[in-house]
């Protein structure tokens, strides 16, 4: 007799800032080839939408396994009291664990938002985050953390949460004041798009240029800011379609008898979506100026460091020392990284070409060159940086 495919509830708000949409196609694409049946419905009173479930009430549900979003100790109190398999993806709470759970990995979201900055030749680096939110504090942790490492100290800036019925001035005018503060030029994290967003039009009100005096970056990825606005919005992708994958793994090995993780699962994001609020590039040498922008315009093609040098106009040895001197690393590991960095873009693409043709796209020749090179950097395959795979 077959038996019946597993009921799984999702208990998620209607919209997250980082992706709903990619999170549920990584829950749909695990369920899929599960023969899970998904069942979902908002869990706000107040929603517009007809007959909202309450969290409390969930237990009524007959399912047999349950993705939520909670950040309320209460409500993980409760949860915990029931025998349903449950996942909880809340990300404003730190390593308590009552409830399985997995958080994106904010340290590292600070760090690759720091990388990018200092990559762009910037020294005055500064934070926007969220005053007594545990998920800002840590990617103001790892900002902080790559900062120290290139010898650099920042600035940081931190609101309150905002209700929604905030005025719109009163969101901006503090942070107006705050950047007028700012040592020119600037690269400026904040802490998700849509803080960055109020960013950009604090710097029209006052007369900064972005990128030119302020380079912005922000976290999540969200196309309908990033996409959006005027310049479009450089931004980490925190890997969405990667942590609702993961997630439905997880809720499957508990439903399976599993032992739940002792602390949360971390999901590491992507990459850096560069776009136009970063299209800036400081140097104090030419020379090296020069350098980076034939390697970003060519880093497709198969070209050799003396011919970075002669785009330089200056010998190989000189461009290597001047190159060492001001970005503390050799022309040569800049370009693998470079490589690395839009080859970890188009494996994490739902839509990703095949491995050989991405190792072409990139100029690594090969699939052979591509998979070394992400062994000797990352430690790890190219296929670790595919949603979906077995996490490193």
């Amino acid at each position: 007799m077959k038996t019946r495919p597993p009921k799984i509830a999702l208990a998620l708000p209607e919209s997250k800032p980082w992706g709903i949409t990619r999170f549920l196609n990584g829950i749909n694409d695990y369920a899929g080839a599960h023969d899970w049946l998904l069942t979902a419905c908002p869990v706000d009173p107040e929603s517009s939408d007809d007959f909202p479930l309450d969290l409390s009430r969930l237990n009524s549900w007959q399912v047999d396994g349950v993705i939520v979003h909670a950040n309320n100790l209460k409500q993980l109190d409760l949860f915990r009291k029931w025998r349903i398999p449950m996942v909880n993806i809340g990300g404003d709470m730190n390593f308590n664990c009552q409830i399985p759970r997995l958080a994106f990995d904010n340290q590292l979201i600070g760090r690759l938002a720091a990388g990018h900055l200092i990559g762009l030749g910037l020294k005055n680096l500064v934070y926007h985050g969220v005053q007594g939110r545990w998920y800002s504090d840590e990617r103001l942790k790892g900002f902080k953390q790559a900062a120290l490492e290139s010898n650099l100290e920042i600035k940081s800036f931190l609101l309150p949460h905002m209700a929604r019925d905030a005025l719109w001035n009163e969101r901006y005018e503090p942070i107006k004041h705050w950047l007028k503060t700012l040592p020119l030029p600037a690269g400026l994290f904040a802490v998700q798009d849509y803080r960055a967003l109020i960013i950009l039009t604090a710097c029209r009100e006052i007369g900064l240029r972005v990128p030119e005096d302020v380079a912005v970056v922000g976290s999540d990825n969200n196309l309908m800011v990033c996409e959006f606005t005027t310049p479009t919005l450089t931004s980490v992708c925190v890997n969405a379609y990667r942590m609702g994958y993961e997630s439905a793994k997880l809720l499957d090995r508990l439903m399976q008898g599993g032992t739940p993780p002792p602390t949360p699962v971390l999901i590491a994001p992507s990459e850096v979506v560069a776009r136009a609020s970063t299209d800036v590039l400081h140097a104090d040498e030419p020379t090296v100026k020069r350098a980076i922008q034939f390697m970003r315009q060519n880093y497709s093609k198969s070209f050799t460091m003396y011919d970075v040098a002669e785009a330089a106009r200056v010998s190989r040895r000189h461009i290597e020392m001047q190159f060492r001197a001001e970005r503390k690393t050799s022309p040569a590991i800049f370009l693998v990284n470079l490589r690395l960095q839009k080859a970890k873009a188009m494996l994490a693409d739902r839509d990703r070409k095949p491995t050989e043709e991405i190792a072409r796209a990139c100029g690594f020749r090969n699939g052979k060159n591509m998979r070394a090179a992400f062994h000797r950097v990352f430690n790890a395959s190219p296929s670790s940086f595919i949603p979906g795979s077995i996490s490193r």
